[in-house]
């Protein structure tokens, strides 16, 4: 027994030697499976903050974020994620003001090391809650229609309530808003969104308005020395033969008079006539611009332009004719016969357009190109001239029958000899007698 213990205190030095280079060899082999790295996170992470004492709110928007150093191993690292972060900072305890609060970092994968966290700290302001009622504006911009005016503005809600910090609710003194009237000949209407303004009329951040927007209406009527009549247009003369009038457009179609009431009040046919547009002769639109007929003591308002486009057009007929169809591409040595010889053509366009033709502005063309000996239909193609449409070819086809010229035969040398014999003896015969 003592034997062995004087050789276990002998030898301890060297089993405690060999334990620790086992464990030295442990610890290189894992390090070389999974190594040990010290990085910055690749991306910054958003800092979440605690709720701040009762009453009291954060002014503004907090959106901090932070830059993470840490040691770990390779696997960790691979596996990291922005949600594995738990980056807070703690407004309990705080007063009203602006501080520097510090940022705590903690992650829940081990092992795992934070190094260093910048920045350290993050500005946050706290404000006390408020609350208050202030009245809606409304800018009117613009001016009603020639002849009407504006009445007083309609706001619904009148007055809306400004919620947020104090130090900014009490620089809150409207919600303001705008609405243009420019050119209305109706009453406006509108949901308009309001916004807090201050007495220099700069917005205000970090409020909230409630509610948000509001309903607007600013009634416009017609004034009673003004009046809106519609524009008659008053034509003389007739276009020419053959053509017609297809619209009178009149631009704008009313103007506005001014007036006394009692005057306005005697123009009972409710629309103003133009001064006589003379179309005699017209082949083609007539655009003019001629004065009104106001009556004594009424006036057009300035700035008011009428202008009249008397549109004008040659009436659409049809016209029948009959014609003699060409050949085209006939081959030499060929000759073609036709059945029917000759077609009738419908043809569409202006009167006097088709009463102008001459006989040969119309052509009846058969191709006959390529075609073979034989009989064959063939549909005639019309060439009129430009704003004729041919309608229609009575008949749709004409048969074409094509053939050779016969050859010339020659006679026999014997029978020219004898009929040449023949017709001497005869002569002389004649003449004997």
């Amino acid at each position: 027994m003592k034997q062995a213990a004087r050789w276990l205190i002998g030898n301890l030095p060297l089993m405690l030697m060999a334990a620790i280079l086992a464990m030295l060899a442990w610890f290189v082999a894992l390090e070389q499976a999974d190594p040990t790295i010290e990085r910055s996170y690749r991306q910054p992470i958003s800092v979440s903050v605690t709720e701040p004492p009762e009453d009291l709110l954060i002014v503004g928007t907090f959106d901090e974020r932070v830059q993470v150093t840490l040691r770990t191993t390779q696997t960790v690292w691979d596996s990291l994620e922005p949600a594995d972060f738990d980056v807070t900072a703690d407004l309990s305890g705080l007063a009203p003001g602006v501080h520097q609060v510090p940022v705590d970092v903690s992650i829940d994968k081990e092992p795992t090391k934070i190094l260093s966290v910048t920045p350290r700290t993050v500005e946050v302001e706290l404000d006390s809650r408020a609350n208050r009622i202030v009245p809606v504006r409304v800018e009117v911009e613009g001016r009603p229609g020639v002849g009407y005016v504006s009445r007083s503005t309609i706001v619904r809600p009148r007055d809306v309530t400004v919620k947020g910090p104090t130090s900014y609710v009490t620089r809150v003194v409207e919600a303001f808003t705008t609405l243009s009237i420019e050119g209305a000949e109706e009453s406006v209407e509108e949901t308009l969104t309001v916004r807090p303004r201050d007495e220099e009329g700069d917005s205000i951040p970090y409020v909230a308005l409630t509610p948000d927007s509001v309903e607007v209406t600013i009634p416009i009527e017609p004034s009673g020395y003004h009046s809106t009549l519609a524009v008659k247009a008053v034509l003389t003369g007739e276009v020419a033969s053959g053509y017609r009038i297809t619209d009178i457009a009149i631009d704008p179609p009313t103007v506005t008079i001014f007036g006394d009431p009692a005057d306005l009040a005697a123009l009972e046919e409710g629309f103003i006539e133009t001064k006589p547009i003379n179309v005699a002769g017209a082949q083609q639109d007539v655009v003019v611009r001629p004065g009104l007929g106001v009556p004594p003591k009424v006036t057009v308002v300035p700035g008011q332009q009428v202008e009249v486009r008397v549109s004008v057009e040659a009436i659409q007929s049809s016209l029948t004719i009959t014609s003699t169809p060409e050949l085209q591409g006939l081959e030499p040595g060929y000759t073609a016969t036709l059945s029917p010889d000759v077609v009738q053509v419908v043809l569409n366009g202006p009167l006097p357009r088709l009463e102008s033709l001459g006989p040969d502005d119309v052509r009846v063309v058969l191709d006959l190109f390529e075609l073979p000996v034989g009989t064959h239909q063939i549909e005639p193609e019309v060439i009129a001239p430009e704003e004729v449409t041919p309608q229609s070819v009575i008949p749709a086809t004409i048969q074409v029958k094509i053939a050779e010229i016969p050859t010339p035969t020659a006679l026999p040398e014997s029978t020219i000899t004898s009929t040449v014999t023949s017709t001497i003896t005869s002569t002389s015969t004649i003449t004997g007698q």
